[in-house]
């Protein structure tokens, strides 16, 4: 309820307001407001205020057709007296034109003196003034009643009045401005709560629309209620298609799915199919029930995710990510560079690849690192040792299998290497070790595009880059009837050979250099001293291992600190072979170091600094004063090369 004043207070309230225009040093005979605002600084005024117009002005209108033709005049102020509205008829406009009360003027007492609308507003009351009770004498021939107008926090917003000449002032006037004010109230709570459920859909609508997967609320017969942006690209169907639509339309087992939900059993993980325009895409499915208050189930919440991205999602934490690029690829012989730029020039080809090389040259890094380079680099590397799984898994592991397929299949089957890597890169290393039977399966799906899970009869496509790599000649292999011909042509459509790195001698010094520093820094140990000998003799040495081989002799080297005496203490036996022989015989650096204890005892250790700067004159020698690539090959920056340069000497 609004309150009304009693007659005393009233009176107090009149009194109070006079009391003040005196102070501000208002005229008894001003006519108009002191303060009026210009019509641009209105326009803003007004767009300021369009909540309490918009919800006013409806009121004002009814209220101007109930009096104007009595000769009252309706206005509409903010809280804080300022005109925003006005109306009238005609007539009692122009007889009011020279007070100047237009919208943009001020009705306060500082503006106007006392009267209904800065009384109302300064009591937050309704308030009717008559005659002498106005402040100023212009307006001692009206009445006026005001009321305020609140918003939904019960904060003043606004105030509405009624004026007219004194007789032909009505006793009902007052009671029809505070209803005016009541229905106006009402209508703007009931704006704020449409506007509160405008902004509470939005916000749920823009949460659903960042979500990474398809949503669909539904009611208890399954029809949609809600769906979001990505369901709708997912379904390859118009949001407003959607909703108001079965879910049956979009997936065939729905009725089954449903009727587990209405049990409280939430539907997890299916793999679901859907076709559309002769597409067919594979979603993984999960429902959950709606629940009322009493319990009983009232509609589904459905969730779906395009089983790429599940895939995607699984290579990330199972580790299945190419890790390496080219930078990876440590060497600056003519050679190494020849490939690179090949294999870079060959990344975002769909034809398979066949990397050849002996063990240890580095087959793994160049197949990721052309899967980084290609255009499938954000999609899954997913690799398979053909040679480490047993003949009797490796189909179910490239292909998968379906539930039931065989005594220990998991419920819902398990997807196979194939699909993982769809939209990626399947990497098959050692391919020269799978079984003949296994070869023409795996001819089967390069050349179909589409495999079949174990136990299933559903042709699945797939879109897989295929790179293979083997330390075999597999065309030998072939014509001795050990691989299959036909599958060796699909798979050597582009071929890489990487050679030995004893073919390339001159990238020894660059990868020693590396390694030190790298396992140095993986193992947190103090870069060891190196003997000079045993430095010349690594880089003539054959490295039948290759690079891993000669990786995994400096990781020792930097664990034993360049102890050699102790290393030979704890390797292997002394029947093996040994680095002391290296220039007789093709043996790797794993076995018994008394070789390099001798040589070290016969010689100098170098400091760090001499190793430093012997290694820079190789580099440089190697790299024919390329200092880009002397630079890059020492692990340092251009800077750091000349500052070395210059603080050691080196006439370079």
């Amino acid at each position: 309820m609004i309150p009304i004043s009693t007659t005393h207070e009233h009176r107090d309230k009149i009194r109070a307001s006079h009391k003040r225009s005196l102070e501000l040093g208002v005229e008894r005979e001003r006519v108009q407001p002191a303060v009026v605002i210009k019509s641009s600084v209105l326009r803003e005024h007004l767009k300021k205020h369009h909540r309490l117009t918009t919800a006013a002005g409806p009121f004002v209108k009814l209220l101007h057709e109930f009096v104007a033709d009595s000769g009252f005049i309706v206005m509409l102020t903010d809280g804080k007296g300022c005109i925003l509205q006005l109306t009238g008829s005609p007539a009692t406009l122009a007889e009011i034109s020279p007070y100047s009360l237009t919208p943009g003027a001020y009705m306060n007492e500082e503006s106007i003196g006392a009267n209904a609308i800065s009384i109302a507003l300064e009591e937050n009351a309704p308030i009717q003034l008559t005659g002498h009770e106005h402040y100023i004498k212009a307006f001692h021939s009206w009445s006026c009643s005001a009321a305020p107008v609140h918003d939904e926090k019960g904060s003043i917003i606004g105030c509405i009045n009624i004026s007219g000449r004194l007789d032909k002032v009505y006793p009902h006037i007052l009671g029809l401005v505070i209803a005016s004010v009541k229905a106006i109230e009402y209508q703007l709570k009931s704006s704020f709560s449409e506007m509160r459920q405008k902004e509470a859909y939005r916000f749920v609508s823009q949460i659903l629309n960042t979500l990474e997967f398809g949503v669909m609320a539904t009611d208890e017969e399954g029809k949609v209620k809600r769906a979001n942006n990505l369901a709708a690209r997912l379904l390859r169907t118009p949001l407003e298609k959607i909703e108001g639509s079965n879910l049956q339309e979009f997936i065939s087992n729905w009725p089954s799915y449903f009727k587990q939900v209405q049990n409280h059993d939430p539907v997890l993980d299916e793999e679901i199919h859907v076709s559309h325009y002769g597409i067919k895409d594979s979603f993984n499915l999960n429902v959950y029930p709606l629940t009322n208050g009493d319990g009983t189930v009232s509609g589904t919440v459905s969730t779906i995710r395009d089983m790429k991205r599940v895939y995607k999602m699984v290579n990330k934490y199972t580790g299945m990510q190419a890790r390496y690029n080219f930078d990876d690829l440590i060497g600056e012989s003519d050679e190494m560079n020849r490939i690179i730029e090949y294999c870079k020039n060959i990344s975002d080809s769909p034809s398979t690849v066949l990397i050849q090389g002996e063990s240890g040259t580095g087959k793994e890094v160049l197949a990721q690192s052309i899967h980084n380079y290609s255009s499938r680099r954000e999609s899954g590397f997913v690799a398979l040792n053909c040679g480490a799984i047993p003949e009797s898994l490796i189909e179910s592991e490239l292909f998968g299998y379906t539930e039931g397929a065989f005594t220990s299949a998991k419920k819902g089957g398990k997807p196979g290497k194939f699909e993982l890597a769809d939209g990626g890169t399947l990497f098959l290393d050692e391919i020269g070790e799978m079984p003949l039977d296994m070869q023409v399966k795996l001819l089967r799906a390069l050349q179909e595009r589409s495999i079949t899970r174990v136990g299933g009869d559903k042709s699945i496509e797939v879109d897989v880059r295929i790179i293979a790599a083997t330390n075999r000649d597999l065309l030998e292999e072939a014509n001795k009837g050990r691989f299959r011909q036909d599958l060796y042509y699909r798979l050597s459509v582009i071929p890489v050979y990487i050679p030995p790195l004893k073919n390339r001698p001159e990238d020894i010094p660059i990868l020693i250099n590396f390694f030190l520093n790298l396992k140095s820094v993986k193992l947190k140990r103090q870069l060891p001293d190196m003997d000079n000998r045993l430095f010349k003799k690594l880089v003539k040495y054959d490295w039948p291992g290759n690079v891993r081989e000669l990786e995994n002799f400096i990781e020792k080297y930097v664990n034993l600190g360049g102890n050699l005496d102790w290393a030979d203490q704890i390797m292997s036996p002394p029947s093996h072979k040994t680095i002391s022989r290296m220039g007789e015989e093709n043996v790797g650096l794993s076995g018994n170091l008394s070789g390099v204890t001798s040589v070290q005892s016969e010689s100098v250790v170098i400091s760090l600094a001499d190793m430093e700067k012997e290694a820079i004159v190789i580099a440089t020698k190697t790299f024919d004063r390329n200092m880009t690539k002397v630079a890059k090959a020492l692990g340092i920056s251009r800077n750091a090369l000349y500052q070395k340069i210059k603080k050691y000497g080196l006439d370079v």
